[in-house]
């Protein structure tokens, strides 16, 4: 969705205490406290152009009224001080604005709270909405925003083009107004259109509760804090938003069945979407998991309960146990009356899916994305509340049969988690309300790190862990002294900070459908599953990171003790893998194991790794899991159809292609386990990469070489179509270098590699939970302004313009150069409102206005793209410093410092220094296992501010990859200014980590300008990339951004054609 967001600046005055503003929070007028006012205002800026109709030149439906927005003081300032507190502000809004009925205005109501004012004018018709909020619902309870115009106008800018509809005075009526903009385009033409409430006959009684308040025993739970030191909070992530567009909803006039229509329609291979009167069997009566509730709020322990089901219900219930189910077939369920719908869809879906593009837009905007989340939510929620949609124009949104689907797919979303955790961790629920639980995981048996229950892919719906906390002695005895299970779950929800109210009951099922209770929705977890980067061995199938953006887990709060571990020195050793090729198994060194049984199933390819004792250590007690690649021809010779996997997502085609093959399910029947299984845990199927186990051994990761990407910007070691054994030995060369195996994909591996170089200040806990806790805080707008990388060039001078040649010149590991002595962000920052004085060794965040620039011979530092700024600038630390030692003096005008900061990353550069040196030689084994190096310390640096990938996983960090990629940008210009001041050479282009010279020399080795100490392949020196005739590239050098890389010959081919020095040293 993105219509013209500029039409809204003609659409909307904003009204404040201060006065009247545009939208773009420029001035119109002074304090508007009386109706005199308003209406000149209204007057004056439709003459004007403003206040103008808004329509969506896409849709064929009527215009939205102007809009005049009241908020904060400006309220009061209009109603007066006489108004009675105990009168709602429309109303009161609406007694100050009675004067101008007699004026020629009309005025009356709408459903969104908002009054409408109407003035003809001959053949003119002026319409002004005006919508007073003294706390307006757009400011997202933050006080500060309420009277501040220029924001509010961003926010509502932003919220028209992302969601198409402006919002209403409160998420569940800003919701509403969109879906009734999606119906009203739909009028007329196909899709579905809902014009009726979904009001039901008095004795039937939709359950709309997700999941009361259900905790186990004190009992229960003093044996499981025996085992465990904290509490983990575990939630699903925008339930609502996630299922609301998949399911199947009725709509209009439904049919009552009696008992013989009714048993015969749930008979149906596809039943109709409906309510079903049921009868309960007893929980005792059924095999149920002892440690979570029963499968349906209604079911009774030990007594048959009569309940109205929906569909959703039926079909959840008839799923076996450990896919959350009760195996109760419809038979089992009596059913003896039923309401169905014989028109159904997917009502929600257009609804569903402009909200979840709404909030992916506002990826990197934390207040609008909560705020599409809480719209989302409250309205889902209210479909069940008939109050909030009293209004004769807003009575279809009642639908109480929807919220209580919805609220179904949530419950057995969040038990179906439950037995998956509960067969992979060994682990149950104490405490279970709503969408979330609460669990005391204990910590891996290997690495004593604590287990990590969240699900790993990005989709909405995705179970996250919203909390943690230590278990103290003051949460024991609260338990120990516990009276009722409704006092444990106090004691457990006080120690996670969870509201006091959330471990009371929920109030009981709404007594008739004028009064249900809606709770949230939730989707399906996806199968395919991104990786948790975590220390702890890998565990289900995970393929690269994919798009849904999580929630953040909350930094655990500790502070840091400077002590020396003591800790013995990495053993890192091993074969990290082997290779599975049609002609036997292909170890590192060379060595080909002929295997003497036929390989019928996967679990007969991870019984390998323990036969040959495949596996990596990095520590005396921890070693990383033993990998079997499997190669193409071995993966058809094994029933696996390579020739149909799809290209654009090998790894769900995979998946799709091995399940249920005999390679899997045999494997199954003997007692394996296979790690990925997604939303169906019954499913038999192996992907790029899984997890095989036994109860009684290690999980081994196989991998399917047909499921991985071959580029050499992917995949170098896979690029040159290499034998098994040259596999098999690059992953050693790799693992070698880096004291650390490849993982999965090169984000997971760059991050575990993060949190395996722990320096010895701090212990293993803090290293985690402190050091790469998941940052809260999120970069200031516009920072990428000035934190972007170099894109500039300049025309060249006369002198240069004799110039034959043009060399271009790569920095090598240019982003991880600077690592080394960077101070880096940990924790929370501290706020200066009124700026603070410059330190270069805080890293922190600066808004300054930009000075003009006064060198144009080389990239501005504080414009790397050249923008035409229009105000102040946030920058980092290290971008500020050089700009001083440059000779500019920008002003700090606000800031965010980190006092607890520290070199964290010197661990993990050192590794790859190390590696990008030992692995610089001519064999292609060790220039390919070099290269997906690379690859990882690239990948690094990018996922940790990566939203898509990592918010609110271990090691997200924005702060830090902006301060790395400042000191880059820093240390180049550093270089430039250096070897221009000493040699008088300066630089005719950049784009991002390459320079251009002018030289009338053809060689770039000789032609460069620098010395030799900037001049190799090591981290921060530059080597030749490119070379072109100056003549020929002057198009590419024109004052703005550079686009000649492409243009230019590869410099080990331009080098072949010199007639001298082709073969010079590479470092001179």
């Amino acid at each position: 969705m993105n219509p013209d967001a500029g039409s809204v600046d003609r659409h909307v005055v904003i009204v404040t205490a201060a006065g009247s503003f545009t939208v773009a929070g420029e001035r119109l007028t002074g304090p508007v406290d009386g109706v005199d006012k308003l209406e000149k205002l209204i007057d004056w800026a439709h003459q004007r152009g403003g206040l103008q109709p808004l329509r969506d030149a896409g849709e064929d439906v009527d215009a939205e009224p102007a809009r005049v927005w009241l908020v904060g003081g400006a309220c009061d300032l209009l109603a007066g001080p006489a108004a009675a507190a105990d009168v709602d502000l429309t109303e009161q809004i609406g007694q100050a604005l009675a004067p101008l009925v007699t004026r020629g205005w009309e005025l009356r109501a709408r459903p969104t709270t908002a009054l409408m004012l109407t003035r003809s004018q001959g053949a003119q018709r002026l319409s002004v909405e005006i919508l007073a909020e003294s706390r307006p619902w757009l400011a997202g309870g933050t006080a500060s925003v309420t009277e501040d115009p220029a924001e509010l106008g961003r926010r509502l800018r932003q919220w028209y083009a992302a969601v198409g509809t402006l919002p209403a005075a409160s998420g569940a009526a800003s919701a509403a107004v969109l879906s009734d903009a999606i119906m009203r385009g739909r009028a007329g033409r196909r899709g579905v259109v809902v014009s009726t409430p979904g009001v039901l006959p008095a004795r039937m009684r939709p359950e709309v509760r997700i999941q009361p308040g259900w905790c186990a025993s004190a009992a229960e739970v003093e044996q499981e804090f025996e085992r465990c030191d904290e509490l983990v909070w575990l939630a699903q992530q925008c339930p609502q938003l996630a299922s609301a567009g998949m399911l199947t909803l009725g709509h209009g006039e439904p049919q009552v069945l009696d008992a013989a229509a009714a048993a015969a329609a749930v008979g149906e291979s596809k039943r109709p979407f409906g309510l079903w009167h049921a009868t309960l069997p007893p929980a005792n009566d059924l095999t149920l998991p002892a440690m979570l509730p029963p499968p349906h709020p209604q079911m009774r322990a030990d007594q048959p309960a009569p309940a109205w089901l929906t569909t959703e219900d039926l079909d959840g219930l008839a799923k076996d146990v450990r896919d959350g189910g009760a195996g109760l077939s419809a038979e089992q369920l009596a059913v003896d009356e039923a309401i169905v719908w014989p028109q159904q869809g997917r009502v929600l879906e257009a609804w569903a899916t402009r909200l979840r593009e709404a909030r992916e837009t506002f990826r990197d905007d934390s207040a609008l994305q909560g705020l599409v989340e809480s719209a989302a939510a409250e309205y889902l929620t209210a479909l069940a509340e008939p109050d909030t949609w009293s209004a004769e124009t807003w009575r279809h949104h009642f639908q109480p049969v929807w919220a209580a689907v919805i609220a179904t797919h949530v419950r057995l979303r969040g038990r179906r988690a439950a037995m998956r955790i509960s067969r992979e961790y060994r682990t149950w629920p104490v405490y279970a309300h709503d969408a979330d639980m609460i669990y005391t995981p204990g910590r891996d048996e290997t690495t004593g790190t604590p287990i990590d229950l969240s699900d790993t892919h990005t989709r909405l719906g995705r179970m996250v862990i919203a909390g943690r906390a230590a278990i103290t002695d003051k949460t024991i005895l609260a338990v120990l002294l516990a009276e009722s299970d409704t006092e444990v779950a106090q004691a457990l929800t006080g120690a996670l900070g969870v509201p006091d109210d959330y471990a009371a009951e929920p109030a009981p099922t709404a007594p008739d459908s004028d009064t249900p209770e809606p709770e949230a929705a939730v989707t399906d977890p996806a199968v395919d599953q991104a990786p948790s980067v975590d220390t702890t061995p890998a565990g289900d199938e995970v393929p690269a990171p994919s798009a849904d953006e999580p929630q953040a887990e909350p930094a655990a709060k500790a502070s840091r003790t400077r002590r020396s571990t003591g800790g013995a020195q990495i053993a890192a050793g091993g074969a990290p893998a082997a290779v599975l090729h049609t002609d036997g198994l292909w170890l590192t060194d060379g060595t080909r194991i002929e295997v003497a049984e036929p390989i019928v199933h996967v679990g007969q390819v991870a019984e390998l790794a323990y036969t040959h004792h495949i596996g990596y250590q990095l520590t005396p007690k921890f070693a990383e899991p033993g990998q079997i690649w499997i190669t193409e021809d071995a993966c058809a010779t094994f029933g696996i159809d390579v020739e149909a996997i799809s290209r654009r997502d090998r790894a769900k085609s995979l998946r799709q292609l091995t399940e249920g093959i005999d390679f899997v399910t045999l494997a199954v029947n003997d007692g394996w386990s296979l790690g990925g299984a997604g939303e169906d845990p019954n499913a038999q199927r192996l992907g790029t990469w899984t997890r095989v186990y036994r109860e009684d051994k290690r999980g081994v990761m196989i991998a399917l070489i047909p499921g991985m990407g071959a580029g050499p910007d992917e995949m170098p070691i896979l690029a040159d179509d290499p034998a098994p054994a040259q596999i098999a030995r690059r992953l050693q060369l790799l693992a070698d270098a880096l004291r650390f195996p490849w993982k999965i994909n090169a984000g997971v591996t760059a991050v575990d590699l993060m949190l395996q170089t722990r320096t010895k200040t701090w212990s293993p806990q803090e290293w985690k939970e402190v050091v790469f806790a998941p940052s809260t805080t999120s970069p200031p707008f516009g920072i990428g302004d000035v934190e972007s990388d170099f894109d500039w060039s300049r025309t060249p001078t006369t002198e240069e313009g004799q110039c034959r040649y043009v060399h271009a010149y790569d920095r090598g590991g240019s982003y991880v150069a600077g690592i080394a002595g960077l101070e880096l962000p940990i924790g929370d920052p501290v706020h200066h409102a009124d700026g603070a004085a410059f330190d270069a060794k805080t890293p922190g965040y600066w808004l300054a206005e930009i000075p003009e620039t006064a060198d144009w011979r080389i990239p501005y530092v504080l414009n790397p793209r050249g923008i035409q700024f229009t105000g102040p600038k946030w920058m980092a630390t290290p971008t500020v410093e050089r700009a001083l030692a440059l000779g500019y003096q920008p002003e700090i005008l606000e800031a965010w410092t980190w006092p607890q900061h520290g070199r964290v990353l010197l661990g993990w550069y050192e590794r790859f220094r190390d590696a990008s040196s030992s692995l610089d030689t001519d064999d292609p084994d060790a220039q390919a296992a070099r290269n997906q190096a690379k690859v990882i310390r690239t990948h690094g640096i990018g996922i940790i501010g990566s939203d898509e990938h990592l918010k609110g996983k271990t090691a997200y960090s924005p702060e830090r990859r902006l301060h790395v990629l400042a000191k880059a940008k820093a240390n180049i210009v550093y270089r430039l200014q250096q070897i221009g001041e000493t040699t008088g050479q300066w630089p005719l282009a950049v784009a991002t980590d390459t320079v251009l010279y002018a030289s009338n020399d053809p060689d770039p080795v000789t032609a460069w300008p620098g010395g030799p100490e900037s001049f190799g392949r090591g981290f921060g020196q530059y080597k030749p990339e490119g070379s072109a005739l100056l003549a020929e590239h002057l198009e590419h050098l024109n004052g703005r951004d550079y686009r000649g890389k492409r243009d230019l010959i590869p410099a080990a081919e331009w080098r072949a054609t010199l007639p001298t020095g082709a073969d010079a040293d590479r470092s001179r």
